[in-house]
């Protein structure tokens, strides 16, 4: 009966591992998955600061460059934050507990979704902006 006992009490405790380990592979799957999506974005932001650089380099009009500046500093801001955020992240949690990896990723998502809609919502601005000016 002793030994039942001791093997269900391992197969439970095994089961739990996994189930620890399979729970932040899917918090890290989901950080992985915004990231992916702000990269592909990313080709679109640079598209839209070449536009903008050119509209600042052929246009002399004061209210048009502050405009296109206002444009470009939103874009460049989005860019420099998803820059700094990946040279910061940390996907390797060795050693850690799972409620501090678990506490990690979570507050990576968070980031990560944060700097998604600062970034498209940059992206769509300037879209606007260059369609409006007939650059697009």
């Amino acid at each position: 009966m002793k030994k039942i006992v001791i093997t269900i009490f391992i197969g439970f405790t095994l089961l739990g591992c996994t189930d620890k380990k399979a729970q932040e592979k899917a918090l890290f799957d989901d950080v992985i998955k915004v990231h992916d999506k702000v990269m592909d974005a990313d080709e679109q932001l640079m598209k839209n600061k070449m536009l903008l650089d050119s509209m600042v380099k052929h246009n002399s009009t004061g209210d048009i460059k502050d405009s296109v500046y206002r444009h470009l500093g939103k874009l460049n801001l989005a860019d420099s934050v998803m820059s700094d955020w990946m040279h910061k992240f940390n996907p390797d949690q060795t050693g850690k507990s799972h409620d501090e990896t678990m506490a990690y990723f979570g507050t990576q998502k968070k980031l990560i979704m944060s700097i998604d809609s600062q970034l498209n919502a940059a992206i769509e601005e300037s879209n606007k902006y260059l369609t409006k000016m007939k650059m697009k």
